[in-house]
């Protein structure tokens, strides 16, 4: 099993979504993150009429557990649906080893994941 986690710009969480459902990935989490990177320059914003420098920028992150061999489509369909004509970093992609998946149930092992839509 492998753990994705995806960083995302708010505007293309729709898209996403959507890319993995036609794929028949339902299972994800969902939160809000701040973030930067090397190559993101500051902007300016007023907050109480005082200027600053915003070196954060909102993203969505997901975090999809899915079987090895469901790896590559998953990850395809979110880089695809959640590129921007963008010259800034939009967004990234890792993939973990999941070694072990338990439910409060008590189920555990790669059957408790993602189950595909029939």
């Amino acid at each position: 099993m492998k753990m994705i986690l995806a960083m995302i710009e708010p505007q293309k969480l729709k898209n996403v979504r959507q890319a993995l459902a036609d794929i028949g990935v339902y299972n994800m989490t969902v939160s809000t993150a701040m973030g930067s990177s090397r190559n993101t320059a500051p902007i300016k914003e007023r907050y109480r009429g005082l200027e600053q420098e915003v070196y954060l920028f909102k993203k969505i992150r997901l975090e999809i557990v899915v079987n090895d061999d469901q790896v590559d489509s998953v990850v395809n369909a979110i880089a695809a649906a959640a590129h921007m004509e963008i010259e800034r970093n939009h967004g990234i992609i890792f993939v973990y080893d999941i070694l072990q998946a338990v439910k409060v149930t008590g189920e555990r092992g790669a059957e408790i994941v993602q189950v595909k839509a029939e």
